[in-house]
């Protein structure tokens, strides 16, 4: 119990560590505003839109499929009974 209590005031002192470094200015801009320019100029934000991307494609073509398997799964049991029935 207090071990963890020390733990999560561990990490509140890092946090706070860290937060402070990045509002340090260098050049008239924060290490904040310089670590955001490098990471929208990187190659590293194409990269994760295309993982995204391929992930929403993946999710959509599996409820398309999962939508049309039951819908054949249901039809098809719809027409013996119909059939059945005549």
């Amino acid at each position: 119990m207090i071990g963890d209590f020390f733990i999560v005031v561990r990490y509140f002192v890092i946090s706070i560590i860290i937060v402070g470094a990045l509002q340090v200015e260098m050049r008239g801009k924060s290490l904040e505003g310089h670590v955001t320019d490098w990471f929208y100029t990187s190659q590293v934000p194409q990269h994760i839109r295309t993982a995204a991307k391929g992930g929403a494609l993946l999710i959509e073509n599996g409820a398309h499929s999962t939508k049309r398997f039951f819908k054949d799964i249901f039809n098809s049991g719809s027409n013996a009974v119909d059939r059945a029935s005549r």
